[in-house]
């Protein structure tokens, strides 16, 4: 196994006559143990599966994994279920297999055995450790093991059962959280088992640090990131200076590239200039590294990896013209073709075609704020609810992309104007802070700026004691990390309405609104998204736009048969001499 996988053990094959879920409804119509009510309520799970995700039973693999993948992927929003309807399919599909002879991880034991682990429950101090060492205490009491015969072996069977016969989303996650907390509780807790077992790394890290490669090489790429962010307008390969941000991007890319390159069994020692990324030989030993890692299917990051070499190697190293075309080439032959929005982003959309989940989206910031008003326990976990609902609020009405939005300074970015009495808040952003170098701003409506207010007055105080200039900071007072606050935004919005979103499909969602009322008008869709050019919108949305062509062809449609339909039949020509 990669030294920087994971390393989890893995189930062993197991063979069984219940291949699909077809197969499990057949035991399950066969099962005399069985009410007639239980056998109705499993079947109908497992129909209301093939159901949201549009697979015929006899298509879908009857085993745990497959069911935590259909589980992980398919939308309860998208199906209309409520949270308790979606955990009990959970709960019942899992008894489904269970009752057809698939092997499932035991659920918490209810013999005398599982009294000792209660015992030792008990002693857990806080909700961190029941939790996170249930599901491990409940497989030993199933497994009838007692705490004292506890051995790091057991943890590997446990590990096992977690990835081959549950339905745990992240068994990585829980198997590691069991060792971890495990290991504490033996270090802190009277009376627990005496046992320290080997936590599993889930890091897939692989980039080297700065430090570990030569003097020279760290000189030299400090060089051309210095030149990037202070261009010479009187320089003869003059291009525009990149931004803070850029710089910093370009110097992960480095390392990476730098890692890679001695991860292919270059000594690092000999990497000692950028030169040496950039000759072709090396080039392709560090793209077939990525590339390896990828899966074997070219991604936007490697494309930009391979851009990258050859702007070093163009304008930096000024490498023979038959090696720049040869970086060119590499470039050229990793593109990642642009096709609109990617399967995954036009799956999840699908979720608003149904007007309850629009319904909920975009009563989602108004309803959680009402809620903590109601009944505010004053913890800091009700302010920071507060600040997620403020952060749709704010992707749902200036659809920004992440890095501006953790980016949002109220002294600086919201601009207050009085006209007359009444008095608008807009949003302005630089054209220096966005990533296309276009301005961005609009006025806020009345109802989000209500909320804001209520927000920076009363919880944001709380989010953090010094909130420094952000809107959205840490609880350090600091500016927030793009990648987990977006990851905080998802979870949130997931377990408030049970709709599956990313931060950026806020602006498809944009689109697919604003299309869906006004088919022709993109240059709004434009000015909302703060696109430079219409054409980008264009290329980005079209399946938008062929969607509300294809709404108004069946109108059409559906039209001309209704006027066919009512009109009066034609009456045919009397034969001759036939009476009139």
């Amino acid at each position: 196994m990669d030294q920087f996988e994971l390393s989890l053990p893995q189930p062993a094959a197991t063979r069984s006559s219940v291949t699909s879920l077809a197969d499990v409804i057949t035991r399950l119509d066969s099962a005399p143990a069985l009410s007639v009510r239980r056998r109705r309520d499993l079947i109908s799970a497992l129909r209301t599966l093939s159901r949201l995700t549009n697979t015929e039973l006899n298509a879908m693999p009857a085993s745990p994994p497959s069911l935590r993948q259909i589980f992980g992927s398919a939308s309860r929003a998208a199906g209309g279920l409520g949270k308790g309807r979606w955990n009990n399919i959970r709960s019942l599909s899992l008894a489904a297999l269970k009752h057809a002879g698939v092997r499932t991880m035991a659920r918490r034991a209810r013999q005398p055995l599982a009294s000792i682990w209660d015992d030792l429950r008990v002693l857990l101090p806080d909700a961190q450790f029941r939790y996170g060492l249930s599901r491990f205490m409940s497989f030993c009491g199933a497994e009838g093991i007692t705490p004292e015969h506890v051995t790091a072996a057991t943890f590997e069977r446990f590990g096992v059962a977690l990835q081959g016969e549950s339905l745990a989303q992240k068994p990585q996650q829980v198997y590691r959280t069991a060792c971890l907390l495990w290991n504490k509780a033996t270090k802190e807790i009277s009376g627990w088992p005496n046992l320290v077992v080997p936590v599993p790394s889930t890091s897939r890290r692989y980039a080297m640090f700065w430090g570990d490669f030569p003097p020279a090489f760290q000189a030299d790429a400090e060089a051309f990131l210095t030149r990037l962010g202070s261009q010479d307008p009187f320089a003869d390969d003059y291009a525009p200076s990149v931004r803070p941000g850029t710089v910093a991007m370009r110097r992960r890319q480095i390392l990476q590239i730098a890692t890679a390159l001695a991860r292919s069994e270059m000594p690092v020692e000999e990497i000692t200039a950028l030169a040496v990324l950039v000759t072709p030989a090396n080039a392709k030993r560090v793209l077939r590294f990525f590339l390896d890692r990828a899966g074997g299917s070219s991604t936007k990051y490697l494309h930009q990896q391979a851009i990258l070499l050859k702007t070093i190697a163009r304008h930096w190293v000024k490498a023979p013209h038959n090696e720049i075309q040869d970086l060119t080439a590499f470039a050229r032959n990793l593109a990642v073709k642009k096709g609109g929005m990617t399967d995954k982003n036009r799956a999840r959309l699908r979720q608003f075609d149904n007007p309850a989940n629009i319904a909920a989206m975009l009563n989602l910031p108004a309803r959680v704020l009402a809620e903590v008003q109601r009944k505010d326990d004053g913890h800091r976990r009700s302010a920071l609810r507060v600040m997620l609902a403020v952060a749709v609020e704010l992707l749902t009405v200036a659809p920004m992309r992440i890095d501006n939005l953790t980016g949002l300074e109220p002294d600086r970015h919201f601009v207050r104007t009085r006209a007359g009495r009444s008095l608008t808040t807009h949003i302005v952003i630089s054209a220096a802070e966005t990533k296309n170098n276009t301005p961005y701003e609009l006025e806020l409506p009345a109802d989000t700026e209500r909320l804001i207010s209520v927000y920076c007055t009363k919880y944001r105080p709380r989010v953090a004691p010094a909130p420094g200039p952000w809107l959205f900071p840490s609880e350090r007072g600091e500016r927030r990390s793009t990648v987990s606050f977006a990851t905080t935004i998802s979870r949130f919005i997931l377990h408030e309405t049970g709709i599956k979103m990313n931060v950026h499909l806020f602006r498809h969602l944009a689109v697919k609104l604003h299309l869906g009322a006004h088919p022709e008008d993109i240059e709004t869709a434009r000015r909302v998204l703060g696109h430079s050019s219409a054409t980008t919108t264009l290329r980005a949305y079209a399946d938008l736009k062929n969607a509300s062509a294809f709404r108004r062809y069946d109108e059409l449609i559906a039209n001309m048969r209704e006027q066919q339909s009512v009109s009066p039949p034609r009456r045919s020509r009397p034969r001759p001499g036939a009476p009139a």
